[in-house]
C-alpha cells in the first residue's frame, strides 16, 4: 500500500481544489492510502469529509499562502510521524520544504497555471530552489510543461498529466426552456463566458465583440457568468447593450452552460481551461483565444474556433461564423463531446496520475 499525501493551501475551491476532489473520487483504494492536508477554515473540508477512508489534517499558518516558517515546522512534525511515500503539493512551498526536511521519498508538485519567468537573479535562485525541493513537476497541459522549462525546471523532472473534469449534467428541454425564460432568451444564439471578472480574462474584448456582432443585425444573447473586481467597469461598458447579461456569481454554473450555445474564452493566459472542458462535455463549441493550453483543446473548425487575444474584429467574426454556419456548429458539437469522453474526463486524468505515482514509486525502490 502506497501512502500518498495531497496538500492544497487554498481556502476557496479553485482549480487545485477541484483537482483534489476528483482525485478523492477516483483514486485506486486497493493500492493507495490517501491523506489530505488543507488550511484551517478551508471550504474543501465538507466535501472531503464524505470520504471516510481519507485522513484529513487541518493545518494552521498555511491559508492562501505558499510559505510560512511556522507552517513548515508543523508539517515536518506530521510528516515524520506519518511517513508518507509520496507528497503531492499544489503550490505549497511550506509543504515541499517540510517534506525534504522529513526525508519523504518522493515529492511532486502540480502547476495549475502559467507563471512569468521573472527577472535575473531572482529567477535563477527560484529555479535552483524549485529543482532542489521537488522530484517531479506535473504540468496540466503542454503549454504549462513549456512554461516549467522556461522557469528553469529540469526537463527530466517534468511530467504532463492533462486536466480532466466531471461531465456537466445535461438538462432536458423543458428545464432548459425554464432557465431561458428567466433570462428572456428566445430564438437567438446564446454566447456564454464563465470566468471571474478580472483583467486576465479579457471580458472587455468579449463585450466589444458582442456589440460589434449585434451592430451588424445579428441576434444573440451574451451571458457573463461570474463576479470580480471589474464588475462595475464592465457593466458600464455594456450598458447600451441589453443583450449582454451579467448573472453575477453562480454556485452551480451547469444550468447556464446547458442553455449556452457557444462557450467563449477571451483570456490573455490559460493553462488548461476547465471551462472549455466542461463545455466540451455537453458538446458545446468554444471560441477561444490562441494562448496557453487553448490550442491544445480547440482544433479550429473541428470543435471550435481560435482568435488572437484582444482582436475584437476576429472575435466578432467568429461569433457570426458559429451562429450562422449550422453545418460547422453541428460538426463542432459532435467533435467536442467525442474529444472530451475519450481524453479529458476526471477519471482518465486520475488514471494517468496514478500511473505516474506507480512509476515514480518503483523508481525510488
Amino acid at each position: 500500500m502506497i501512502k500518498v499525501c495531497q496538500v492544497v493551501s487554498d481556502t476557496n475551491i479553485g482549480g487545485a481544489g477541484r483537482y483534489l476532489l476528483n482525485y478523492l473520487k477516483y483514486f485506486d483504494r486497493e493500492n493507495y492510502k490517501v491523506s489530505v492536508i488543507i488550511p484551517q477554515g478551508s471550504s474543501l473540508l465538507e466535501f472531503i469529509a464524505v470520504y471516510q477512508d481519507v485522513d484529513v489534517y487541518e493545518i494552521p499558518y498555511m491559508a492562501d499562502k505558499s510559505y510560512d516558517k511556522r507552517c513548515v515546522g508543523v508539517l515536518k512534525e506530521l510528516f515524520l510521524k506519518e511517513k508518507f511515500d509520496i507528497l503531492h503539493t499544489h503550490a505549497s512551498l511550506s509543504a515541499r520544504i517540510a517534506g525534504r526536511k522529513a526525508k519523504i521519498k518522493t515529492i511532486i508538485s502540480t502547476r495549475h497555471c502559467i507563471e512569468p519567468k521573472g527577472k535575473w537573479p531572482v529567477s535563477v535562485v527560484k529555479s535552483i530552489l524549485n529543482n532542489k525541493l521537488c522530484d517531479y513537476y506535473i504540468a496540466v497541459s503542454d503549454s504549462v510543461a513549456e512554461n516549467l522549462k522556461e522557469c528553469g525546471i529540469k526537463r527530466k523532472k517534468i511530467r504532463t498529466v492533462c486536466n480532466g473534469v466531471e461531465p456537466v449534467k445535461a438538462l432536458n428541454e423543458s428545464k432548459k426552456n425554464e432557465i431561458k425564460a428567466r433570462y428572456s432568451i428566445e430564438d437567438e444564439t446564446v454566447f456564454g463566458i464563465f470566468a471571474r471578472l478580472e483583467e486576465v480574462k479579457g471580458h472587455k474584448y468579449f463585450i466589444e465583440a458582442a456589440k460589434k456582432y449585434l451592430s451588424r443585425g445579428n441576434k444573440g444573447k451574451f451571458l457573463i457568468v461570474g463576479d470580480g473586481t471589474l464588475k462595475e467597469e464592465l457593466k458600464e461598458l455594456a450598458k447600451d447593450a441589453p443583450q449582454i447579461v451579467f448573472t453575477g456569481y453562480v454556485k452551480d454554473t451547469g444550468e447556464l452552460l446547458n442553455i449556452t450555445d457557444v462557450n467563449v474564452i477571451s483570456s490573455s493566459s490559460e493553462a488548461m481551461s476547465l471551462a472549455i472542458l466542461e463545455a466540451m462535455s455537453l458538446g458545446k463549441p468554444t471560441i477561444a483565444t490562441n494562448v496557453g493550453g487553448n490550442p491544445q483543446l480547440i482544433i479550429p473548425e473541428k470543435n471550435g474556433l481560435l482568435t488572437e487575444y484582444a482582436n475584437v474584429d476576429e472575435m466578432a467574426e467568429a461569433f457570426e461564423k458559429m451562429a450562422n454556419d449550422k453545418e460547422l456548429y453541428e460538426e463542432c458539437t459532435h467533435n467536442s463531446k467525442g474529444m472530451f469522453f475519450s481524453e479529458y474526463t476526471a477519471e482518465i486524468m486520475i488514471k494517468n496520475l496514478q500511473k505516474l505515482y506507480w512509476e515514480v514509486s518503483n523508481e525510488k525502490r
